[in-house]
């Protein structure tokens, strides 16, 4: 499945005909649609999941857009709808889901406008392909298009394809992952079709006539009543099985936490915490003096910063002046009032007559003009010394602040590696009192597991007890069903179906360990790419993925890493089609639909699960923070083919609109 479309029509906020075309360049795979928190990241996948699946994942079940909605009279109708658009089997299909709504009443209640729609909209699913001449559109039957979509993407599977980042960290977390795996890799086909042989091996076991003879009928009857106790003790022996392993599991617990109890190791351990924690202290004092010099270099005349602009304008606005004046410069400290003072006195401090009209009288009249208060001259010298100083003290301002900003990121980075370290340390140390508790309950483990494996043994006994009188059966039931014609065609077609069922059986065993195999390595290898640091991970019988170190308590960062190293896995084992030979093709290809997927990862993991993403999937489609994808940019933007931005619209005076979004 590659998704080549997605149209939206009055979609939840995106308002009108809204359309994201992804990229399908195998090269430059990844589609990325940025937005701010509450632009509509979120119904993007469940525009995918309305369309595909029917489901409805809001808290208001209404999906019209709430503007359009506002707007409908009584009587009025307004359609909502979703049309996805992908490639299948090299065939181009398009299903598009539509609800009808009906407006049934508009009213003010409390000085509130509302509008009330029919609760069951009008619904109405296609789903059409194109012919191979590229024009002919086909329509599928309605009866068929679940169906026809279960086959592409299985609604039970659709969570590991469409999901948001509080949706991922729980993927690998779930208690049984077997049915998801199965289902991923097609093993489901193998699975369905032994069930299918199995229900007919028993519909021809029940036409065997066996009436003519007393031996044989007594043989079927035992011969069901055989196979109910062993499916009983299969049950049986499953539920033990599962108590052993539990128990196991918990007694490699406790054995893992005795281990810590060894002198030497906590000594080691205690020197390692102690370090760490030296080196962990020195960081977080380096990054107090960090944040402390940030804050006064930032409070080293950020005004000045700030107000350069204007401070530049007004000293090329006082140049232009002063060319034009010839100068703006004055005697310091003097004012008009001495100039009149020396003008009524009729002589200059020099002596020299000031008679009106000569030409000493006409200098100092000139001097007065230039002179506080009708003229700033001396201020406006004042003012340049200080705005000169400024430009001086402000032009390496922003460089200054960018490097400290750049200090504290790295130092807080160091921090979150060296906490990590220290938690390691220290969850290598216990005391000797603990360890006589943590003894105490490894050997009542150990019991429990004995006493399960008891159990267990004596399941398989019974059950072979079971294989041998329902082989004695069909055994005598062969015997006789031989001597007659019709019988013997039913028992070929037994020995034919049972065969079939055998092979089937022995290519899934052998399918299913290649599968478990590979995907161990590969959740190893991502997981190694993705975490920074060192962990190994186990997949258990269930599929359920483990860390080596059964002690590991995890963070949300760390879930969501571990998941991250799953999906990617999964998908791009079905992407090399590892399963696929020359008597079946299992391979698929999927798509990875993510909202917000980084939304619990920090930076270092951001840049390594962004190198690793593009590389397993055959298409990656995400809705990411702006904030994100800043990060995620680094390592991501060569891979990306598409690139849209979610916006709000604005009202007349700039306020968001949370109804009316778009997508640019």
């Amino acid at each position: 499945m590659i998704l080549q479309k997605l149209e939206m029509n009055n979609f939840r906020q995106y308002i009108g005909e809204q359309t994201v075309e992804f990229s399908t360049d195998p090269e430059k795979n990844v589609t990325v649609l940025i937005g701010v928190n509450t632009s509509g990241k979120t119904t993007i996948v469940r525009a995918f999941e309305w369309c595909l699946y029917g489901k409805n994942g809001f808290e208001d079940p209404v999906l019209l857009n709430s503007e359009v909605r506002d707007n409908m009279n009584e009587g009025d109708t307004q359609s909502v709808s979703v049309a996805v658009t992908f490639e299948h089997n090299n065939m181009v299909y398009t299903l598009k889901r539509l609800y009808k709504y009906l407006c049934n009443e508009r009213k003010l209640e409390d000085g509130k406008l509302v509008v009330n729609l029919n609760k069951k909209p009008e619904e109405k699913l296609t789903l059409e392909y194109l012919q191979s001449d590229g024009q002919t559109k086909t329509p599928i039957d309605a009866s068929n298009i679940a169906e026809s979509i279960d086959r592409v993407l299985p609604k039970d599977l659709s969570d590991y394809f469409f999901f948001g980042g509080e949706r991922i960290s729980g993927i690998a977390n779930r208690t049984d992952l077997s049915k998801a795996v199965r289902g991923l890799m097609r093993l489901d086909v193998l699975e369905n079709a032994k069930t299918h042989l199995n229900s007919v091996v028993k519909t021809f076991e029940s036409k065997i006539d066996t009436t003519g003879d007393v031996n044989a009928q007594k043989a079927k009857d035992s011969l069901e009543t055989y196979k109910v106790k062993k499916a009983q003790q299969e049950e049986e022996k499953k539920n033990f099985d599962e108590q052993m392993k539990y128990w196991q599991g918990k007694e490699n617990e406790y054995n893992a936490q005795l281990a810590k109890s060894n002198i030497e190791q906590v000594k080691q351990a205690k020197k390692e915490r102690d370090r760490v924690e030296a080196a962990l202290n020195a960081e977080k004092a380096k990054l107090e003096r960090a944040k402390t010099d940030m804050v006064k270099k930032f409070n080293n005349r950020p005004y000045a910063y700030f107000g350069l602009p204007l401070i530049n304008k007004t000293l090329d606005m006082l140049k232009k002046l002063q060319e034009q004046t010839g100068h703006v410069e004055c005697v310091p400290d003097m004012e008009q009032g001495a100039i009149d003072y020396l003008i009524k006195r009729g002589y200059c401090l020099c002596g020299t007559h000031l008679d009106q009209g000569s030409i000493p009288y006409i200098k100092v009249m000139e001097e007065r003009k230039i002179l506080p208060p009708e003229y700033i001259g001396a201020s406006v010298q004042a003012y340049k010394t200080k705005a000169e100083g400024y430009l001086a003290g402000s032009e390496n301002y922003k460089d200054i602040i960018e490097e400290k900003y750049k200090e504290i990121r790295s130092l807080q980075r160091n921090i979150g590696i060296l906490e990590d370290e220290k938690k390691k340390q220290s969850e290598l140390i216990i005391d000797d009192t603990d360890a006589k508790e943590i003894e105490k309950k490894r050997r009542e483990a150990h019991t429990k597991y004995l006493e399960a494996k008891s159990d267990y043994d004596a399941c398989v006994s019974k059950i072979g007890g079971y294989d041998s009188n329902i082989k004695n059966c069909e055994s005598a039931i062969d015997k006789y069903a031989k001597s007659s014609t019709k019988n013997a065609k039913v028992a070929r077609y037994i020995m034919y179906a049972q065969k079939v069922y055998e092979w089937l059986s022995e290519t899934y065993k052998s399918k299913e360990a290649v599968v478990r195999t590979e995907l161990q390595k590969r959740v190893n290898e991502n997981f190694a790419k993705m975490y920074h640091g060192e962990r190994s991970i186990l997949i258990d019988d269930k599929y359920r993925v483990k860390y080596s170190d059964v002690t590991t308590e995890e963070s949300d960062g760390l879930k969501a890493v571990k998941s991250f190293a799953f999906i990617a896995s999964l998908v791009s084992m079905a992407k090399d089609k590892i399963l696929d030979d020359s008597e079946m093709k299992l391979g698929q290809v999927y798509p990875l639909v993510m909202d917000a997927p980084f939304s619990n990862v920090d930076e270092i993991h951001i840049d390594n699960i962004c190198k690793i993403l593009p590389n397993t999937a055959n298409q990656v489609v995400m809705a990411v923070m702006q904030k994100d994808w800043e990060y995620a940019s680094t390592n991501l933007q060569q891979y990306v083919g598409k690139s849209y931005i979610i916006e709000k619209d604005r009202d007349a005076e700039g306020k968001e609109i949370d109804t009316s979004t778009h997508i640019r």
